[in-house]
């Protein structure tokens, strides 16, 4: 029987999607609105038709072609890390980029792409088993050769986004949630020891009483608070000798902003600026004043969402948040049906990548999460973003399409 183009296209993934690239163009348009930059939104443009023709491919390429080339992508892009370690351009203090004439590629937007496909390919074998722990280990492993040449760059924001991915995926794949917290109750930890004493002590107490009702050995559990214990006091150790004087200001000027207006947290609290300025409706476009005026430094990337928020106020950030929420809410309902396990798996390595990025990069913008340095999907400038991106979609359209057929 003869299927509807309904039947081959999801449109619950591309209408958003279409709707989110969109309101990028009018956003670059307006945050580059000026004499001189008028070439970043030529170039956006460029990215996004370019990019395009990227989703297409992937719409069209075989499935089983990809599995078989998982491994060898995943190698590509490691060695193009370890390249830019040594011939990358330095960019915002990270030396992220790989430079060919007038092109610049980012390889890491390439290794997050990459390692959902590893992991994928992977945890999706017959022979592995997810209550196993050399699962978890090889898994840890895999994810770690990216994060740590990333971390070398140094781009620590970046980093922290693979180790969404291999949460998201392994407890998908089926991981027993007490090793996913051994995992994430200490970066939790840390984060409430930078916040306060008493956050530190209400955290850990939560963590504790967490860790008792998953009625494990009594030794093992003991040993496990002890090691959240360990890791919060030694936080300060960490904060001072561990993380770069860029990276403290900035979780300095997120705790608060108004400690270094003019250096650190300037970015942050002109963003929530122009977004409480935005009111219902919006000042109208071209018309932000703090958007027109420049307050916020290349805004036109990782705080792009300002822009749209203060020109079209509550009511285009609520679009914008609900086009997110449609696009995310259905690549977990295309995850839940897929019956091959390597496509479900990637399509949650996606919405665990997009997911992370939408929460910590809105956050950022109103000042509820540290400033690390990462895009909103389909709305911030960048070409490597872009097209990553571009191909996740195009690879989801094709499970879709494709759903019967993939065992």
């Amino acid at each position: 029987m003869e299927r509807g183009i309904a039947d081959k296209i999801d449109f619950k993934i591309l209408i958003p999607f279409l709707g989110l690239v969109l309101i990028s163009l009018l956003s670059v348009y307006s945050a580059t609105n000026l004499p001189g930059q008028y070439s970043i939104f030529v170039k956006h443009v460029l990215w996004i038709f370019s990019g395009l023709l990227v989703a297409l491919f992937f719409y069209f390429f075989p499935v089983q072609k990809l599995i078989r080339l998982s491994v060898w992508l995943y190698i590509l892009s490691t060695i193009f890390l370890v390249i830019v370690l040594f011939i990358g351009k330095k960019t915002s203090g990270s030396e992220s980029w790989i430079q060919i004439g007038r092109f610049q590629f980012q390889p890491s937007e390439f290794a997050k792409f990459t390692t959902i496909l590893i992991l994928a390919y992977f945890l999706s074998r017959r022979n592995v088993e997810p209550d196993r722990i050399i699962t978890l280990i090889v898994s840890a492993v895999l994810t770690l050769i990216p994060i740590f040449l990333v971390i070398l760059q140094p781009d620590l924001g970046t980093a922290i986004v693979f180790g969404g991915i291999f949460i998201g995926m392994l407890f998908w794949a089926g991981v027993p949630v007490f090793w996913l917290l051994l995992i994430v109750a200490p970066m939790i930890v840390i984060l409430a020891s930078f916040l306060s004493v008493k956050i530190f002590i209400i955290t850990l107490i939560l963590t504790t009483l967490v860790f008792i009702l998953m009625r494990r050995s009594l030794i093992l559990t003991f040993l496990v608070i002890a090691l959240n214990l360990m890791v919060g006091l030694t936080s300060e150790h960490i904060y001072h000798k561990v993380l770069k004087p860029h990276q403290q200001k900035r979780i300095a000027t997120f705790l608060n902003p108004s400690s270094d207006p003019l250096g650190a947290g300037y970015n942050v609290i002109q963003s929530k600026i122009a977004i409480g300025s935005g009111g219902l409706t919006g000042k109208g476009f071209l018309k932000g004043t703090q958007t027109q005026l420049r307050f916020v430094p290349a805004q036109w990337t990782d705080f792009i969402f300002c822009v749209p928020a203060e020109e079209f106020g509550f009511i285009g950030s609520a679009i914008i948040l609900i086009l997110y929420f449609i696009l995310l809410w259905r690549i977990l309902n295309l995850a839940s049906i897929l019956k091959q396990r390597f496509a479900s798996l990637v399509a949650i390595g996606i919405f665990s990548t997009w997911t992370f990025h939408v929460v910590v990069n809105i956050g950022m913008t109103l000042g509820l999460s540290p400033v690390i340095g990462i895009w909103l999907p389909f709305l911030s400038y960048g070409g490597s973003a872009m097209w990553m991106n571009m191909a996740m979609v195009g690879l989801l359209l094709n499970f879709y399409a494709n759903r019967r057929e993939l065992f």
